[in-house]
């Protein structure tokens, strides 16, 4: 059986997506320089993709405060509910919920997180696929209850339960388990799988171990909205306060944690737009803020004190279209009018980052098998032809097919001005093939999460974390199970790629999929993958671009990091 660990949880990125989200996780150092940077391609040194000031802890002080801002705080903080999944809320919630088996290097390579498991060891018996994991005594929830067998068994039961039970994130590993059982003891365990699910190691990255507690539908559901509570989690830090009325989240060491103590003493963590941000910032309020917008760019390229960190994003930012509101001959249509090129250079043409359009939303041009899947027929003429052969025709400006007119709201987070100016120039863009565009602003915190779930809009500007492996991710995307019924065609596909061995063909497979769902589907648009610029206060070690080892899903962020002595 061939060994591929992988990050197996696409997270969605809100307002300013992938470019500006993402960008919280960079840190302090570089240049002022205003000098071009290009996007890392396939054959990327490292230190074009990460650099996070790496100093040895003993090099350190001991004690401290970070100030980091985010663009939302909950209100829920349960990071497995389909509600408590957005990535500001996993960096809030990484650092008190640390229980998972591995940790991920900054290229992608995962080592096993001793804190919990002692060791994983998948194997064959009997024409299936079982694994055996040994867990760590040690490891405890913070309200004591130990992390044995039945926080496996609590992630299975969560995970594979009837629809609308638990507002849960797909995992489609656990829907092939078909047991989960002691070895011998309560922390020797025996997952056996039902169908083959390919690579067997990566299905257990993020979501092995849940609190017992958690199998209350209501605890799961409602009980940690508005209330992070730290007992049903572990990890090096707990929660001190949680200020609902300013959005601010303290954390402290835990004094509960059994692994390596954490340098900094306190995180404190704020909702902060753009604007407020970078106010903060300039005020000394907080220690880092996203610069990879033109506008914070600029003005913090002018301070003294701090450093600018470049690196790349580990993201994609797309138009998603929904599909029971656009009928598929426009969905092609807008894949074939957007001139994304054009986005690119209004988001980043002033920050001197330039990189080709991306042909995936789930490969960086860096991993292993990308490739361009992104239609090659392209253009306004193109785009006018789809609608009148599917019986579309003009009516003023704009087409029409049976009295209704092709018009739709975009629904954007934030505000940032790059957002604004992207999606005017999109609804400009639109109007040319004769689309109609209304551009609906959302700025309350809550607003991203309750769109998405609700599916009120009509296409989203947002974005989505890249993960170690595309195979994985194609299989979140591409499913019709997670586009409302749309792309069942496609579904023996992904069953098929999922059911393959070899990894290299695995990458094929997902490349074939992606390419039919966007010729075939178009639900999807990736349009950046974006840099990952940060502006620190000098001195933050150990903190910064960090690619994949991001700090949303390794708690050694949060251990390592410090400010110099």
């Amino acid at each position: 059986m061939q060994k591929q660990y992988i990050f197996n949880r696409r997270t969605l990125l809100g307002a300013a997506a992938a470019m500006t989200t993402v960008g919280l996780l960079a840190a302090c150092g570089g240049s002022k320089k205003e000098d071009k940077v290009k996007a890392p391609g396939k054959d990327a040194k490292s230190e074009e993709l990460y650099n996070i000031n790496s100093h040895p802890v003993s090099d350190l002080k001991q004690g401290g405060e970070v100030r980091i801002p985010l663009g939302s705080l909950g209100p829920d903080f349960n990071t497995y509910s389909t509600s408590g999944e957005s990535y500001d809320t996993q960096i809030a919630m990484s650092s008190i919920r640390a229980a998972g088996l591995w940790n991920i290097t900054h290229l992608g390579k995962y080592e096993l997180n001793k804190d919990f498991a002692l060791s994983f060891k998948p194997a064959e018996e009997g024409g299936k696929d079982v694994v055996y994991i040994e867990l760590n005594p040690k490891a405890k929830f913070n309200d004591g209850t130990p992390i044995d067998i039945e926080s496996v068994r609590a992630a299975h039961k969560i995970f594979t339960a009837p629809a609308g039970e638990y507002q849960v994130t797909d995992a489609p590993m656990w829907k092939q388990v078909k047991s989960v059982e002691e070895n011998g003891d309560k922390f020797s365990v025996k997952v056996t799988m039902e169908k083959p699910y390919y690579p067997i190691d990566g299905g257990f990255v993020i979501s092995t171990f849940i609190h017992p507690a958690l199998v209350d539908k209501k605890l799961f559901n409602d009980g940690l909205v508005d209330k992070p509570l730290d007992k049903y989690w572990a990890g090096p830090f707990k929660v001190e306060n949680w200020d609902v009325s300013q959005n601010s989240l303290i954390l402290t060491r835990n004094d509960k944690w059994w692994g390596q103590k954490p340098l900094l003493e306190k995180i404190s963590i704020r909702s902060l737009g753009e604007a407020a941000s970078l106010a903060a910032f300039k005020n000394s309020e907080i220690d880092v803020i996203s610069a990879s917008s033109h506008n914070v760019y600029a003005d913090v390229s002018k301070m003294s004190n701090i450093d600018i960190r470049k690196g790349s994003a580990l993201g994609v930012g797309d138009y998603e279209l929904n599909p029971d509101k656009i009928p598929l001959p426009v969905r092609k249509a807008i894949v074939a009018g957007i001139n994304r090129e054009q986005i690119q250079k209004i988001r980043f043409e002033k920050i001197g980052w330039s990189e080709k359009a991306p042909g995936s939303m789930c490969f960086l041009p860096l991993q292993e098998g990308y490739k361009d899947s992104y239609p090659t027929e392209i253009g306004e003429d193109v785009a006018k032809k789809i609608l009148e052969d599917a019986g579309y025709k003009k009516d003023g400006d704009f087409y029409a097919k049976d009295g209704k007119k092709a018009s739709y709201e975009l629904a954007t987070f934030g505000d940032d001005q790059d957002t604004k100016t992207t999606s005017q120039f999109f609804s400009d863009q639109m109007k040319k093939i004769g689309i109609e565009i209304k551009i609906v602003t959302y700025t309350g915190k809550n607003d991203l999460a309750k769109v998405s779930e609700e599916r009120s809009y009509g296409i989203k500007s947002a974005g989505y974390g890249i993960t170690t492996n595309p195979v994985d991710s194609a299989y979140y995307f591409y499913r019709s199970e997670i586009n409302n019924g749309h792309g069942k065609e496609l579904d023996s596909l992904a069953n098929k790629m999922m059911a393959t061995e070899d990894y290299k063909k695995q990458l094929e497979i997902a490349t074939e999929l992606e390419k039919r769902h966007l010729a075939e589907v178009a639900i999807y648009i990736p349009v950046y993958n974006g840099p990952n610029y940060q502006a620190c206060k000098k001195g933050l070690a150990n903190y910064g671009p960090r690619l994949f080892a991001t700090s949303a899903y390794d708690p050694d962020v949060w251990i390592n990091a410090g400010w110099e002595k």
